[in-house]
C-alpha cells in the first residue's frame, strides 16, 4: 500500500554533474593530430553550462513541481561544485551531506540528427553511509547509481531503500542508466526486493532482458512484484502495475524535440511528484509526460520545467 505524507518529501539519489552541452552540431569531429576541416568543427549555437546527472534532474522537477527536493549526490568543493549548489539551492533543492572529493563532469555534444557524443569524468564515489548520517527521513529514489556508486553497489542501494521503509516511506529505482557499467539484472532484481517501484527506459530494460520488455517481461516478473514504469520517450509511457495484470499506455504530449538530455530524468520527477502525492499510476504517468514534454523542448532541458508549464500542458491536451 502506498506511503501517505503530509508533505512528500523526497531524497534523490545518484549521478549529479555538471553538463557542458553542445547543440545543433551538423556533423561531428574527426580524430587528427593537428586542428584541420576534419577534427575542427564549428557550431553556431553556443555552449551552456547546465546543472546536470540524474539525480540531480529528477530533483529539480519534483522541487519544481511540490515545492522542495532533497539530492544526494557528490557535490566537491571546487568551481564545478559550487556552480551546482548555486544553481540548485535557488530551484530549492537540498543537497544531503558533505561536500568533498571531485564533482563529476559529462561534455556532451548533440548532432541535429539525434547522434551524440559524450565526454565523462565520473567524479568521486558517494558514501552511502555518510548520507544517510545527514538523511532527513522521506521518499527516497535511487537513478543513475552505476554512475556514482562504487562496486558492489547492492548492499549501498538496498541501504538507502531499507531505510525509506523503516520510516513508512518508499523507495523507487531507476534501472538506468545504460551503456558500460550498467547494472545487470541480478543487480536490479537484488536492489529491487527493497523497492516498491522500478522505472526505465525500453531501451534500458532491452540491454537488461536481452530482448524487449514484452517479450522479457515474464522473466522481470518472477523476480519483481511491484509496478513497472516503462518509459518510451515520446511515444509516452507503458504502466505494468502487477504480474499477471494488464499493461496500459499512457501516450506522450505532442512537442517539438530541442534537448534530449534529461528528458527522462523529468518524467521521474513529474511521475514521482503525482504518485508519491494522490495521483494512481496513469495519473502520475501523464504528469510525467508532461514534465518529460517540456524538458525534451527546451535548450535548458529539466531547468525549464515549471507547475504553471506542467499544468498548462495537461489543460491544453
Amino acid at each position: 500500500m502506498k506511503a501517505s505524507l503530509r508533505a512528500p518529501r523526497l531524497l534523490s539519489v545518484g549521478s549529479v554533474v555538471a553538463d557542458v552541452s553542445i547543440q545543433g552540431l551538423k556533423r561531428f569531429p574527426l580524430p587528427d593530430t593537428e586542428f584541420s576541416d576534419r577534427s575542427d568543427v564549428e557550431h553556431d549555437r553556443p555552449a551552456r553550462l547546465l546543472l546536470g546527472g540524474t539525480a540531480s534532474n529528477t530533483a529539480m522537477v519534483y522541487a519544481a513541481l511540490t515545492g522542495s527536493c532533497q539530492l544526494g549526490g557528490v557535490v566537491a568543493d571546487d568551481w564545478f561544485g559550487n556552480f551546482l549548489v548555486q544553481g540548485l539551492t535557488a530551484r530549492h533543492v537540498a543537497i544531503v551531506g558533505q561536500r568533498g572529493g571531485a564533482t563529476a563532469t559529462h561534455t556532451i555534444a548533440l548532432g541535429i540528427n539525434g547522434e551524440r557524443q559524450a565526454y565523462w569524468y565520473p567524479g568521486t564515489p558517494l558514501d552511502v553511509q555518510a548520507l544517510l548520517a545527514e538523511w532527513i527521513p522521506s521518499h527516497v529514489f535511487l537513478t543513475g547509481i552505476n554512475l556514482c556508486f562504487a562496486r558492489p553497489l547492492v548492499e549501498s542501494a538496498r541501504a538507502l531503500g531499507q531505510a525509506a521503509h523503516a520510516v513508512g516511506s518508499l523507495a523507487i529505482l531507476d534501472i538506468g542508466q545504460g551503456g558500460p557499467g550498467a547494472l545487470n539484472l541480478d543487480e536490479i532484481t537484488t536492489i529491487a526486493t527493497d523497492m516498491d517501484l522500478l522505472i526505465g527506459s525500453e531501451t534500458e530494460f532491452a540491454a537488461v532482458l536481452g530482448c524487449d520488455y514484452m517479450q522479457g517481461r515474464g522473466i522481470l516478473r518472477e523476480r519483481f512484484g511491484g509496478p513497472v514504469v516503462l518509459k518510451l520517450g515520446a511515444r509516452g509511457a507503458v504502466v505494468d502495475p502487477e504480474p499477471r495484470g494488464d499493461l496500459q499506455c499512457i501516450p506522450g504530449y505532442p512537442t517539438s524535440a530541442v534537448n534530449p538530455i534529461g528528458a527522462g530524468d523529468a518524467f521521474a520527477g513529474g511521475f514521482l511528484s503525482g504518485w508519491l502525492g494522490s495521483l494512481n499510476l496513469e495519473e502520475s504517468c501523464r504528469r510525467g509526460n508532461a514534465a518529460g514534454s517540456i524538458s525534451v523542448g527546451s535548450v535548458f532541458g529539466p531547468q525549464d520545467v515549471t507547475k504553471v508549464a506542467v499544468d498548462r500542458v495537461q489543460e491544453v491536451c
